[in-house]
C-alpha cells in the first residue's frame, strides 16, 4: 500500500514538471510581472489556519487545492522571469565595466538560487495539493525575488544604453 502512495506521488510530479516544462516551451519571451503581495497572502499560514478552523473539511481542502493553483502559477512566473534574467544578466556578465560584471555575476547567483527553489516550492506544492492536509513549510521566494528585482534595477541602471531584463 505504501509503495502504491509513494508511486502515485512520483507520478504525480512527473506529470506536473511535464506540464511546466511544456507550459514554459508554449510561453514567449515576455517577462510577466509578480504581484508580491498577493503571493504573501497566498503563502501565509495564518491565514490557512483561520480558514482551516472555520470551513468544513471538504470547504477547506477544496479552497486549499484552489490556492495551491494560484500559487503555482506565480512560482511559474517568477521561475521563467528568472530565466530571462539569467539569460540577460549572463551576457551582461562579459562587459568591459568591472562594476558592470559584478552586478552581472551577483544578479546571475540570485536568479539560479530562485530558480532552484521554484523547483522545491513545486515539489511542496505537489504535495500540498495530492494531500490538503499537509502543512509544508512555506518558501522564501518572496524576499529573494524582491532582492532580484533590485538587483536587476541596479544592473539595468549601470548600463542604460543596453536593454536589461527589468519589467519582473
Amino acid at each position: 500500500m505504501t509503495i502504491a502512495i509513494v508511486i502515485t506521488v512520483f507520478v504525480l510530479c512527473a506529470i506536473a514538471i511535464f506540464l511546466v516544462a511544456l507550459r514554459s516551451l508554449r510561453s514567449h519571451a515576455v517577462q510577466r510581472s509578480v504581484d508580491l503581495k498577493a503571493f504573501r497572502v497566498l503563502m501565509a499560514r495564518d491565514d490557512e489556519n483561520f480558514l482551516r478552523a472555520k470551513l468544513s473539511r471538504s470547504a477547506f481542502f477544496r479552497l486549499k487545492r484552489q490556492r495551491t493553483q494560484v500559487t503555482w502559477g506565480y512560482v511559474s512566473r517568477m521561475s521563467f522571469n528568472a530565466k530571462i534574467v539569467l539569460q540577460g544578466a549572463g551576457r551582461a556578465r562579459l562587459n568591459a565595466n568591472p562594476i558592470v560584471a559584478e552586478q552581472a555575476a551577483n544578479t546571475v547567483a540570485l536568479a539560479g538560487q530562485i530558480r532552484t527553489q521554484c523547483l522545491v516550492a513545486y515539489a511542496k506544492m505537489a504535495a500540498e495539493y495530492a494531500w490538503p492536509s499537509l502543512q509544508t513549510s512555506p518558501a522564501r521566494l518572496e524576499s529573494q525575488y524582491e532582492s532580484l528585482r533590485d538587483s536587476v534595477a541596479r544592473l539595468a541602471s549601470l548600463q542604460p544604453q543596453n536593454s536589461s531584463p527589468v519589467a519582473i
